[in-house]
């Protein structure tokens, strides 16, 4: 496998992952008008608050992170395999994340109910998905010396 694939792969499960999150996060919205009877115009105004927050994410905190990884993939020994994806540390973060998934959710009123969570949830998927573009961005070249 080549670089330029295992990069490809990376903003692809970014992608992927937040689209999931996004999915689940409209998936509590639904129990916090159902069961916890909240209101139309908190479920929205919620939404808008995660879109604008994970937008800012994305761009500037997620984005850092994913030209960290892509650099660190660059600098690997050819061939790569698909485990070097993202670097060890990454791996004992992921079910880290996803144990305070399921935390979110379970004690989701001690937080404001499942309109914060599904703002978390909506949030990160949105970050997850903007930050996604700097893996399929072109690897920047060295500039040319300037002869002027």
């Amino acid at each position: 496998m080549n670089k330029n694939s295992l990069t490809s792969i990376a903003g692809g499960l970014w992608c992927v992952i937040g689209v999931f999150l996004i999915f689940r996060g409209f998936g509590l919205y639904q129990l916090a008008g159902q069961e916890q009877h909240s209101t139309q115009i908190s479920i929205i105004l919620s939404l808008i608050t995660a879109v604008i927050i994970g937008l800012a994410k994305g761009r500037f905190v997620l984005s850092k992170t994913a030209r960290k990884n892509k650099a660190r993939i660059y600098e690997l020994d050819d061939p790569v395999r698909i485990h070097q994806i993202f670097a060890k540390p990454f791996y004992f973060l992921i079910p880290m994340m996803m144990g305070l998934g399921v935390l979110l959710r379970y004690y989701n009123e001690y937080l404001g109910g499942y309109v914060v969570v599904a703002a978390i949830y909506c949030g990160i998927g949105m970050a997850l998905i903007v930050s996604s573009r700097t893996y399929w961005a072109k690897k920047p070249t060295a500039s040319a010396p300037d002869n002027s």
